[in-house]
């Protein structure tokens, strides 16, 4: 026992020193863990599991947490909402800072161009080229053409999204042969592709009532139309000059929103304003628009069945203003101190 003796208050020292580092070491990790957790930031090559997920091993990777707008106290809009379906959208994460019925289908009218633009897009349409208005495009919704007249289908385009015309949406379709119902199957294929559920579409100009969506998919189907340049540069021109070929005169085509026209006063910028109209007498009043304050923050709206058409501008009008001063986004002071 007594030759022993060394050799066991070697050993038993060195146990006292590795349970030393042991506790020590894990209030490091623990209080590293905390550290890391708290600052979302990853050392190079290691791994921290956040409900239940782990992290990518990688360089300088962060985990990027979401990021929403936060009502800066318990607040409810009080301005008037005629509107029978409302839901506005902060246009960078998605989220639904706003809602009234926001999941019933609602005939969309012209809001319907939205999904017909995009698929005319996806076509081979030389839009320099011209055709000849015949009687059988017309439909007495618009008076920018005339039997006989030639334009190139580049007015057409900008008169069906500008001025929301029947007419040019379908004589784009007859100019190129496109069939009809073959046309509407590939706007049901891309609503399905874009994952807009509620959308069904059974023609391309929304004068039937069976073209329908819910208002949240209808701010979807707006973010989506404005990713093309094209459809986003004809939804921002408030002014449209049509020109037949062979006639000097030009086609003045205003734009159908009237808060980027500035009919309907508002203080958002020409530049911060992206909308569509629609009108049938199934749907009522129907406006989409994205709006943003200049601040870096944005909205998508949908007013859907407003009762008058000054009424679907003023109240997505209204909408925004609420949103955008009740609401405060990540980059704004006072964001953290709403975090919990």
């Amino acid at each position: 026992m007594l030759n022993g003796s060394p050799n066991f208050l070697v050993s038993f020292g060195f146990t006292l020193v590795g349970m030393f580092f042991l506790f020590f070491g894990s209030i490091f990790a623990s209080s590293h863990y905390r550290a890391a957790a708290k600052s979302v930031i990853f050392s190079p090559a290691s791994e921290i599991r956040f409900g239940g997920d782990v992290a990518p091993a990688n360089t300088n990777a962060r985990l990027i947490l979401p990021s929403t707008p936060l009502l800066k106290k318990q607040t409810e809009f009080e301005g008037k909402l005629s509107a029978r379906a409302v839901v506005a959208v902060d246009d960078k994460t998605g989220a639904i800072l706003f809602s009234k019925n926001l999941n019933e289908a609602r005939p969309l009218a012209s809001l319907t161009k939205l999904m017909s633009a995009m698929v005319l897009l996806d076509l081979p349409i030389h839009w320099a080229s011209t055709t000849v208005v015949k009687e059988s495009d017309l439909d007495g919704s618009d008076h920018y053409f005339q039997v006989g007249e030639e334009f190139t289908f580049e007015d057409l385009w900008n008169a069906a999204l500008v001025g929301s015309s029947n007419t040019a949406i379908t004589i784009i379709l007859r100019g190129n042969n496109i069939n009809m119902e073959e046309f509407a199957n590939l706007m049901n294929k891309k609503a399905n592709d874009l994952r807009l559920f509620s959308a069904h579409f059974v023609e391309p100009t929304g004068l039937d009532a069976n073209n329908k969506a819910n208002a949240i998919d209808s701010v979807k189907l707006l973010k989506n139309a404005l990713l093309f340049d094209k459809i986003y540069k004809s939804l921002q021109t408030a002014e449209y000059y049509a020109k037949p070929l062979g006639d000097k005169k030009l086609k003045r085509i205003w734009n159908t929103d009237r808060l980027l026209t500035d009919w309907i006063p508002n203080n958002f910028s020409r530049e911060n304003i992206a909308g569509k109209t629609g009108y049938i007498i199934d749907s009522d009043y129907n406006f989409v628009v994205y709006l943003a304050d200049g601040k870096g923050h944005s909205a998508r709206i949908a007013i859907l069945g407003a009762e008058s058409a000054e009424a679907r501008f003023t109240e997505a009008r209204d909408l925004a203003e609420w949103i955008f001063a009740n609401y405060l986004w990540p980059d704004e002071k006072g964001y953290e101190a709403l975090v919990k």
